[in-house]
């Protein structure tokens, strides 16, 4: 699969910089516009209860994303270190450990959130301070978006690893096509549903699937060494540590 990558070592750095660096600006970007797009789409069509459950989110939903790039930073690096190196063995093992890793993460918050969104919520807000049919949609979004969060996490570990090999376009065009999903949803299940809380926290799921297909296609098309193939996945202790080392400070 032909892929777009820049190499760092040779010619003139500043261009370079700029091709490499901004992709990853507007993919950051885009991911906390998710959540932005949500509480657009319930203001005009949703009522005020549903707006201000998605709202009473957003602080959580950064959180947690914030979180997710900066652990996908350490698998990134890790694998970068290794191709710089021209260890295709290393470059191996990180890749078909930071992928399950992603998914025991991800798998370990579902269930987390479902049963404890609520109540990081309520430690939010004063008793009495907020309608409690607030609460309880902003519960049902929180639960909701958490089924999908493993998306979220393998879409943000592949992009590191897409990052790693020098191609930052693809992880934004990934996304894009995501963002774009997720508002086209977003109106089709409020509008045409009559869904609010429940159908821009499904959109953003299903959006947020689309870009790990989106990517993992990427990733299992390769023809080099950051190629991902499922039954290759392990666990390295090795590359484990040094992906938690660097992406828990990230």
């Amino acid at each position: 699969m032909r892929t777009k990558s820049i190499n760092m070592t040779e010619g003139r750095l500043f261009g370079k910089i700029v091709s490499y660096t901004l992709p990853i600006i507007l993919s950051g970007v885009l991911q906390l516009l998710f959540n932005a797009v949500d509480i657009i789409v319930v203001s005009h069509w949703g009522g005020d209860d549903a707006l201000a459950s998605v709202s009473m989110t957003g602080s959580l939903i950064t959180l947690i994303t914030n979180l997710f790039m900066g652990l996908s930073v350490g698998a990134g690096i890790t694998v970068a270190r290794s191709l710089g190196r021209k260890d295709r063995e290393e470059v191996e093992k990180v890749i078909h450990t930071a992928i399950p890793v992603a998914l025991v993460g991800g798998i370990i918050l579902t269930l987390f959130g479902i049963f404890f969104s609520e109540y990081f919520l309520r430690l939010m807000v004063p008793d009495g301070s907020v309608k409690e049919s607030v609460v309880e949609g902003a519960a049902l979004y929180m639960q909701i978006y958490f089924c999908g969060i493993t998306f979220s996490l393998l879409y943000n570990f592949g992009a590191a690893i897409l990052r790693a090999t020098g191609d930052t376009q693809g992880p934004l065009v990934y996304l894009t096509v995501a963002g774009v999903a997720n508002a086209v949803l977003n109106l089709i299940f409020v509008t045409v549903f009559h869904m609010t809380v429940e159908g821009v926290a499904l959109a953003t799921v299903i959006s947020l699937g689309i870009s790990t297909v989106l990517t993992f296609m990427n990733l299992m098309k390769r023809t080099d060494e950051c190629r991902f193939r499922i039954k290759k996945m392990c666990f390295d202790k090795r590359a484990f540590a040094s992906i938690v080392k660097i992406g828990l400070p990230s």
